[in-house]
């Protein structure tokens, strides 16, 4: 299943991550960072259609071992920033090792931003992407 908009594939894939501090971080790093989830070849490869028994909205599961290998295997041309996001969402999802150091040197202000707002919220604090919003040009 195609999803008819951005806006329902973004609502989708936060339900499905609600509920787990990491998937609800990852996820919204994704979201926030604007070019994972535009990418046709992304939604092909690791993102399915799931009915979601609670409500109408489906959920967008995203496969994170299906990203990690595709990353790590040259599937998924990027740039360093693109990968360095992608690379510490999968991280803070399912515990891929990053190494931070070059991850870092690679995002600008902006990103660098949404990788710390993830890490809080993967942390507990659900509040910490409030704070990027204001704080971001």
């Amino acid at each position: 299943m195609t999803f008819p908009s951005l806006a329902h594939l973004i609502e989708a894939a936060r339900a499905w991550a609600r509920g787990s501090y990491a998937t609800e971080a990852a996820v919204e790093l994704l979201i926030q960072h604007g070019t994972w989830l535009m990418r046709s070849d992304f939604r092909r490869m690791a993102v399915e259609y799931a009915p979601n028994v609670y409500n109408d909205t489906p959920y967008a599961v995203i496969s994170w071992e299906t990203l990690h290998s595709a990353l790590y295997n040259g599937l998924l041309p990027c740039s360093g920033s693109e990968a360095a996001v992608l690379r510490i969402a999968l991280s803070i999802a399912e515990g891929h090792p990053v190494d931070l150091g070059p991850a870092i040197t690679r995002l600008d202000k902006t990103n660098l931003a949404y990788v710390l707002a993830a890490i809080r919220h993967a942390g507990g604090d659900r509040f910490a992407w409030v704070a990027v919003a204001r704080d971001t040009p």
